[in-house]
């Protein structure tokens, strides 16, 4: 059976491994043209799927903004991967989100700058359109068997991403709601770019697991809260129930997307390039210019 589909996620794969949640093979790390990429694991399911984590584990995770994420999303495609789903922690930055819920990105604002934000540094190849930002068939998707689960999320959103490790000041989370920001988080980029110069179909989800700061002790009202009180524990609870739920939401989004009718064109991304510069239609000569 064909595997096209992983999971890029933190050290939320490691627990879920060691815990016996999900059963399969470690792949270990795979050789690529821009160094080692992550530990890879195929996962056992009736649809079989990748899973990535971009760092170890306790001490030995690494720094967000050293993670190889070139030669991760090249390992990914390498095995035969079409469609990425990347999933991430971020903080709340407008109150209409809640801790625990899980939101399906249709934008970002990216404010990194210390990151290879693309494979083609010395050639015009990376020079691509960023609409649509994310897989439009992968968010659809995404949003239907959350739906049929019946998990807290939001079928849109947009994230600002920042440089990291450092959380935000008060002042800056201030900034990022005036641009439009409702979650900020340290991750999806430059995953999201390099999954569209390898003609990837790539999708979001970020789960809030705190409140960003902005020197607030307004508690933001969550549905359902009787008397509009959001208690700690409601809070936990939620939060533990999204990352429960993880590895059954991805058993069965694995099995939506291999019938999943294609609407996006994430498979054409290079198209003018190829018909500009000559490209190859073996994707692996692209990067031996």
């Amino acid at each position: 059976m064909n595997v096209t589909m992983a999971c890029i996620a933190g050290e939320e794969i490691h627990r879920q491994w060691d815990a016996g949640r999900f059963t399969g093979k470690a792949l270990g790390s795979r050789t690529t043209p821009f160094g080692p990429s992550g530990e890879t694991f195929l996962v056992d399911s009736d649809q079989p799927l990748y899973l990535l984590p971009r760092y170890g584990a306790g001490m030995a995770k690494t720094p967000i903004h050293r993670v190889n994420h070139r030669a991760n999303l090249y390992a990914l495609k390498d095995l035969g991967v079409v469609q990425v789903l990347s999933w991430a922690p971020g903080g709340a930055v407008t109150h209409d989100f809640s801790i625990g819920e899980a939101v399906v990105l249709d934008d970002l604002i990216d404010q990194t700058y210390l990151r290879a934000k693309t494979f083609f540094e010395d050639s015009p190849l990376g020079y691509l359109r960023e609409f649509p930002v994310f897989c439009p068939s992968l968010r659809r998707v995404s949003c239907e068997v959350l739906d049929a689960m019946k998990l807290h999320h939001h079928c849109t959103g947009i994230a600002a991403v920042r440089e990291g490790p450092r959380m935000e000041t008060p002042a800056e989370v201030r900034m990022l709601g005036s641009l439009g920001a409702q979650v900020v988080t340290h991750h999806f980029v430059p995953e999201v770019f390099l999954a569209k110069e390898l003609e990837l179909c790539y999708g979001a989800i970020c789960y809030p697991v705190n409140y960003a700061e902005t020197g607030s002790r307004h508690r933001p009202f969550a549905s359902g809260e009787l008397f509009n009180n959001l208690s700690q524990r409601s809070d936990r609870e939620r939060l533990n129930l999204t990352l429960a739920n993880m590895e059954p939401f991805l058993r069965q989004l694995a099995t939506a997307v291999a019938s999943m009718k294609k609407e996006c064109e994430c498979d054409q991304t290079m198209a003018r390039n190829k018909g500009a510069y000559g490209l190859s239609e073996d994707w692996h000569e692209w990067f031996k210019n």
